[in-house]
């Protein structure tokens, strides 16, 4: 069943109240002969069997639909959230209570007016006709990143025949959820920061061409290589012609966000300024879809599973903003950390050609060492870090280690 129905003690006893007064009504209309008293026992017994067929229906042809949808949103957004009810019965359900909870990530303004009521259950004022669909529909407006849920449904009316309060629960999964993004805060500096390497970018001003991608010819100098030469333009132009190839380069950046803080030893705890580190990671991300960079994300949040971190593979586009986007709402306040330096190490057996390593948060010292073998690979390695401005990268050295705020 959709409904859990709950009911109170009073609610098997006015059915034993009204058994009890059809018995004596029997007994009176047998014992003294009076026809009136079958008038009674008629009538009571078509309340006993109203009473039974609704009192089993209820629940059974109330239905509420369930459409997965996931609903994206940044911090200050506003969206609704809609509940269809069907109610297949003969009866009605008149003068009830909808009841329905939400995450904190959204807010229900139009019902709540004071943070600290928040947390109770939401209620509206609910009666759905027989034979008759019904829409509950309220505007919610996106407070924090995170993802809120609803849960605790639960619809309370008075029972049609005695009265008494009747509680359904919802028993299924409500399948919509509602994703709020991180805020984009600037980061300063992340235009300059990218490697040129050899790649498939196409690009104006570079030093790697793509010998696969002839783009035209030009006339012939005398520091041209003779193997450039393109005999066939040379023979048509009547002068030796030389090959001009596609520049390319390979711009792609790996985002590193360290969650944790070291609080002695080998003793880690979550960063104060957590929801920072993932707005910037976000503005990062925005940044390098607007320029059309590839990029990666790894976060020392653990998962369950052979890969024991968060992580985003390897893409570009809008698509992969989205997934981006909400790989971070997704990250919760409280999951458990991963040691940054044990991400580091496990990170570096990936890294095989050079790319734009960025990290977003704490640098612990023990990191030294690993980051010193990337720059075999890399030029520069960078950091974010925060000040009374706002955040900026800068390339890290072996005297910097600060958090980011």
């Amino acid at each position: 069943m959709m409904w859990k129905k709950e009911v109170g003690l009073e609610h098997s006893k006015s059915f034993d109240y009204v058994l009890i007064a059809l018995v004596l009504f029997f007994l009176i209309g047998v014992i003294f002969r009076a026809p009136i008293a079958f008038v009674g026992v008629g009538i009571f017994l078509s309340y006993l069997i109203v009473y039974k067929v609704y009192d089993r229906g209820i629940g059974q042809k109330l239905e509420l639909e369930s459409k997965e949808q996931s609903i994206k949103l940044f911090p200050g957004e506003e969206a609704n959230l809609k509940f269809e009810l069907r109610n297949y019965s003969l009866f009605p359900i008149v003068n009830g209570m909808f009841k329905v909870q939400i995450g904190p990530s959204v807010k229900a303004y139009t019902l709540v007016d004071e943070q600290e009521e928040y947390w109770k259950q939401l209620k509206l004022p609910l009666s759905v006709l027989q034979k008759r669909n019904t829409t509950i529909e309220f505007p919610v407006i996106a407070e924090q990143r995170g993802v809120s849920k609803v849960n605790n449904i639960e619809y309370t009316f008075p029972h049609l025949l005695n009265f008494n309060l009747v509680t359904l629960g919802y028993r299924k999964f409500f399948r919509t959820e509602f994703i709020v993004y991180p805020k984009l805060l600037p980061v300063e500096g992340a235009e300059a920061i990218f490697h040129m390497i050899p790649g498939d970018g196409r690009a104006n001003f570079s030093p790697f061409e793509d010998i696969q991608s002839p783009r035209g010819t030009r006339d012939y100098s005398f520091s041209d290589p003779f193997h450039r030469i393109n005999w066939n333009a040379s023979v048509k132009s009547q002068s030796l012609q030389t090959n001009i190839y596609e520049r390319v380069v390979d711009m792609s950046y790996v985002f590193i966000v360290n969650l944790s803080t070291e609080k002695g030893p080998n003793k880690y705890r979550y960063n104060k300024n957590l929801e920072n580190l993932l707005s910037y990671t976000a503005y990062l991300s925005e940044f390098a879809t607007k320029t059309g960079v590839p990029y990666e994300i790894y976060v020392n949040a653990r998962k369950p599973g052979k890969i024991p971190y968060i992580q985003l593979p390897e893409g570009e586009g809008k698509s992969h903003y989205g997934h981006a986007l909400e790989m971070l709402a997704r990250v919760h306040k409280q999951s458990m950390i991963m040691p940054f330096n044990q991400l580091l190490h496990r990170l570096g057996k990936q890294f095989i050609n050079p790319k734009t390593i960025i990290i977003i948060g704490e640098v612990p010292t023990g990191a030294l060492e690993t980051i010193q073998t990337w720059k075999q690979v890399q030029n520069t390695v960078f950091q974010v870090t925060g000040t009374e401005e706002g955040a900026v990268v800068r390339p890290i050295r072996k005297e910097t280690y600060t958090n980011a705020t």
